[in-house]
């Protein structure tokens, strides 16, 4: 059984409108004010259709705390979804998951401990996280 590493994966699946860009998307989507928590998100399109866009972000905060945490951003995260609105069609998926493992499968493949400094995430966390 897996511990949980105390650190959220939200994943968004979104379409463009028709017409709109990449480029109009992040324009749009960009936020005016951090989450006050330790966040990464990373955007891309799909290969197969440009007008798909999935965003994955890690925010290190545990699901305890994460209700809380949005709701102190409700009110700017709701002005920016707004601008979001103009330029997607729509969001396919929006989901958030508890971060269990992360694994290296660049060479001989290993399971990375979250809290070491192997992780990809280590300079995401928080002191002390």
């Amino acid at each position: 059984m897996y511990e949980s590493a105390q650190m959220l994966v939200a994943v968004f699946r979104r379409r463009l409108k028709e017409g709109a860009t990449f480029e109009d998307f992040i324009a749009a989507w960009e936020a005016d004010k951090g989450f006050g928590v330790p966040a990464r998100v990373f955007n891309s399109v799909s290969l197969e259709d440009p007008r798909e866009i999935l965003s994955v972000g890690f925010v290190d905060i545990g699901a305890e705390a994460f209700e809380q945490a949005t709701a102190g951003v409700a009110d700017q995260e709701e002005v920016r979804h707004g601008r979001i609105d103009d330029v997607i069609e729509s969001t396919e998926l929006r989901a958030f998951y508890d971060l269990r493992t992360e694994h290296d499968f660049s060479d001989e493949p290993r399971e990375v401990d979250l809290s070491s400094a192997a992780s990809l995430l280590a300079g995401l966390r928080a002191p002390g996280g």
